[in-house]
């Protein structure tokens, strides 16, 4: 199973970081960054099925926003990443701009669905 081999690397590469951040803590952030874009794009594959499921059930139910729902939570899950990965190299302040960057992000995604949101209900107003 897919999960297995994905849990098996993980903790191989928290004994690998571990040991590097004693003797080098730079080299131990850009590994992470490594293990982090190797996890992510292992996920991407894995959902492709899902994501397959999603565009037939959207195109079927007509409803078009599914796609900006499904690219604000990517974006949110990235940005949760990278905001891990700058908290784990001591950069608080900068983890707090992505924090901001990816809500903002998330926001813009949505602005599409909040739109249609807006007309439905004036619609249903006037």
């Amino acid at each position: 199973m897919e999960i297995f081999r994905l849990l098996g690397f993980c903790l191989c590469a928290l004994v690998l970081l571990d040991v590097l951040r004693q003797y080098n803590p730079s080299y131990a952030v850009l590994a992470a960054l490594a293990c982090c874009v190797v996890l992510v794009w292992s996920v991407a594959q894995a959902m492709g099925p899902a994501v397959d499921l999603i565009r037939r059930l959207s195109q079927l139910s007509g409803v078009e926003h599914i796609g900006a729902v499904c690219k604000a939570v990517v974006i949110a899950v990235l940005a949760q990443g990278v905001q891990d990965l700058c908290q784990q190299a001591g950069q608080a302040a900068l983890a707090g701009r992505v924090e901001l960057a990816g809500k903002t992000a998330v926001l813009l995604a949505a602005l599409p669905l909040l739109n249609t949101l807006a007309e439905t209900l004036l619609s249903l107003l006037g």
